[in-house]
């Protein structure tokens, strides 16, 4: 199954950098990681739409971002025929296979000093997003497993970055529930000056354990002004070891 993955156009900011993006064509679902817009416009929201649909016919599913701002997510789910997921998951048969999404906007482990002002239950609401993501992570009755963020879940794609501001730009609580639910692939956007891809796996304490195959979990930052195109990735089912390749 090929999918594509990106995030942050931020409206047409970026758009053309994706124009024309290679293999787009192929691609079985295209993943959008947030900010497809820019302070919450719902007109370039439907541009940035309308210029994939040139390039690919493939389901579309979607996070928001900070830029799609909370008290519109009821509109951009009635204006626009794509699925977004907002702490939820979504089961889609493609490409002969059963693939489970989960989405969610992610967490922050300081939230920026915006939220702290004008959100005071902040602070529980990402660890208790992080809870949810946890139980929504199961692999039951899917081939495929896809954890789809705009926040970083991880530091180790946020290399590229002012590392003081690593708290502001995601969550590293995430890494303990990646390890334990094993999705196949993990896509995040938001990290515009960050690292392309990291690698989370298990702690090796043996030769044994390494002979045995340790959990290796690919994290993918498809920031398209990072990666200056739509990020391309190969994923197989249960039967490839679910090995995510770009």
């Amino acid at each position: 199954m090929i999918v594509g993955a990106v995030g942050d156009f931020h409206g047409r900011k970026y758009l053309d950098l994706a124009r024309g993006s290679p293999r787009i064509g192929d691609a079985d679902l295209i993943l959008l990681a947030g900010d497809v817009t820019d302070g919450n416009d719902l007109e370039q929201f439907e541009l940035v739409l309308e210029a994939l649909r040139r390039e690919t016919s493939a389901g579309i599913v979607a996070v928001f971002g900070n830029e799609e701002y909370e008290q519109s997510h009821l509109d951009y789910r009635e204006k626009f025929d794509i699925i977004f997921l907002d702490d939820e998951a979504v089961v889609l048969e493609v490409g002969g296979l059963k693939v489970k999404v989960v989405g969610t906007t992610g967490s922050l482990d300081r939230p920026t000093w915006w939220q702290r002002t004008n959100l005071p239950d902040v602070w529980k609401r990402y660890q208790k997003r992080a809870e949810r993501v946890s139980g929504l992570l199961s692999r039951e009755g899917s081939d495929v497993l896809i954890l789809l963020m705009h926040y970083a879940p991880t530091y180790r794609t946020l290399g590229g970055e002012k590392e003081e501001r690593f708290a502001e730009m995601g969550s590293r609580r995430y890494e303990r529930v990646i390890m334990e639910k094993a999705p196949d692939a993990v896509f995040h956007a938001h990290a515009h000056n960050g690292t392309r891809q990291a690698v989370l796996a298990e702690e090796q304490r043996s030769l044994e354990d390494f002979n045995e195959g340790a959990r290796r979990i690919p994290v993918f930052n498809v920031s398209l002004p990072l990666d200056r195109s739509i990020t391309i990735v190969e994923i197989g089912g249960r039967g490839s070891e679910g090995q995510a390749q770009s």
